[in-house]
């Protein structure tokens, strides 16, 4: 027996499917598409951006279908409709992955929305919302072997046994997190961490894998590529800030490349799931002899903010966590006593914080002994206050700061998120065209009849053309508004 009350927000599936021409044949019989495109391959090398032959849309939508009569809720399935964003081709024989979430119930009338997402590896093809409708509250079949709960799930922390590390694990298994720690290896450190660990009951795994050599990235990234529940990985395995350059690049830049290739896909079939990098102040601060470790932290981090623009507003965030002194040993030889630094427990417990607020905006925080800043990567405003050993590169601000896109007013946010189909909580600062996820030439068209719809604004040609860029259009709507308020 199933009833409708079963269902949660979060409750997922996922499945393959893949499409061959003998499956064209059989859609165009039913459909009437008969397009050169999907079956005459001399007709695709002619006009095809890459030669192949492309599978018709619809084809691809097919199981939509199987979701709602199958899996959610099954049996007493109303189809009510569904909104489509084709962002890929598909071709034949091209395995997706198909990721059914539920992002919103109605109870009183048992509706489900639901997020489709089809994928190939970490490429989002297809983009779609359904809403289905239970025509009961009971049916007789059972739930779909195919439904997965969003329950909390497993977390990688690299660099698990030393003293952040540590902290990090603690703070994670006490929040109801399972554990997966990447350290070098059983040792006494080791053996410190599980001690600290066993009052939490925590289900914790070891993983010894050295980063800085492809064997033990290697082990890691087999461990994760077993593990379908992993929706946080937090990387704060580093070697010493005076190690050699290749070194420091390997294990902050590389190894982090490496692991997030391997979990992305398997968070976006669960539209959920975040990479944290523990970064560091320092990328900010011209430190004598500290070039290196900062260079690859800001590789790092750049890497980390690639995957917010990319994957933000299909569930996956990319963050990185930068503290500035922690009191390790790690930093013990460049502290003087003058120095306050964060105890590794603050700063696991900014963590923790970070990966709660999931849907929060900003997704890079600077922490401080006596201040903490969010916002997106390369932000410069908030209340930061100059550590001690920033002091010397700090500047007197301007008598008059000049007024950036930051600082205008934006009163096209919503109508550009609703017509994108973005998240209320997706950064639309620093995107535009061919930046923001569906943003293409026809959308653009789009939002601009919207804005001017929505404001009582009227665009001249070369507006539109110049203002491909979100900040543009902010700054450009502004300017008509106030000029339109001035009569």
């Amino acid at each position: 027996m199933m009833t409708f009350d079963q269902f949660r927000v979060g409750d997922y599936a996922v499945f393959e499917r893949s499409f061959s021409q003998d499956d064209f044949v059989a859609f165009a019989r039913l459909s009437g598409d008969t397009n050169p495109l999907h079956c005459d391959q001399a007709y695709a090398t002619a006009h095809a951006a890459d030669g192949a032959l492309i599978v018709p849309l619809h084809l691809t939508l097919a199981p939509l279908s199987a979701i709602a009569g199958m899996i959610f809720p099954g049996e007493p399935s109303l189809y009510l409709g569904h909104e489509v964003k084709a962002v890929k081709t598909v071709r034949y024989g091209e395995r997706l992955r198909y990721s059914a979430r539920i992002v919103a119930i109605n109870e009183s009338h048992r509706i489900l929305t639901l997020r489709v997402l089809a994928l190939r590896g970490s490429d989002v093809v297809l983009d779609a919302a359904m809403r289905v409708q239970a025509r009961s509250q009971a049916w007789t079949s059972g739930p779909s072997d195919l439904i997965r709960h969003a329950d909390k799930a497993t977390a990688l922390v690299t660099g698990a046994s030393g003293e952040i590390g540590s902290a990090l694990a603690l703070a994670l298994a006490r929040a109801g997190w399972r554990l997966l720690l990447g350290d070098r290896g059983p040792d006494a450190r080791r053996d410190k961490l599980t001690k600290m660990l066993a009052p939490t009951g925590a289900d914790a795994r070891f993983i010894g894998c050295d980063l800085g050599k492809p064997d033990g990235l290697k082990s890691l990234t087999s461990a994760l590529a077993e593990t379908d529940d992993l929706d946080l990985v937090v990387h704060a395995a580093s070697p010493a800030v005076m190690a050699p350059v290749d070194q420091l690049v390997t294990v902050n830049f590389s190894a982090l490349r490496e692991i997030a290739d391997t979990v992305v896909p398997g968070m976006l079939a669960r539209q959920r799931g975040a990479i944290v990098l523990l970064g560091s102040t320092a990328v900010r601060a011209a430190i004598p002899g500290w070039e290196a470790y900062s260079g690859a932290k800001a590789m790092a981090m750049n890497l980390i903010d690639a995957v917010e623009r990319r994957f933000a507003s299909y569930g996956v965030r990319g963050y990185t966590l930068a503290p500035g002194y922690v009191a390790t040993r790690f930093s013990e030889a460049y502290r003087s006593e003058a120095d306050t630094a964060l105890l590794p427990a603050e700063v696991a417990d900014a963590l923790v914080e970070l990966v709660a607020a999931h849907e929060a905006p900003g997704n890079t925080v600077f922490l401080e002994p006596r201040s903490q800043s969010r916002g997106k990567f390369s932000f410069h405003s908030g209340p930061v206050a100059a550590p001690e050993h920033h002091a010397a590169a700090a500047q007197p601000a301007p008598a008059a700061a000049p007024q950036t896109s930051a600082s205008l007013p934006d009163p096209i946010a919503p109508t550009v998120r609703s017509a994108l189909r973005l998240p209320a909580n997706h950064e639309l600062r620093g995107g535009g065209l061919d930046l923001t996820p569906g943003w293409d030439s026809l959308k653009h068209i789009e939002l601009i009849l919207a804005i001017e719809s929505q404001l009582g604004l009227h665009f001249k040609s070369t507006e539109i053309e110049s203002s491909h860029r979100y900040d543009d259009l902010v700054a450009l709507c502004a300017q008509k508004l106030k000029a339109k308020a001035h009569g």
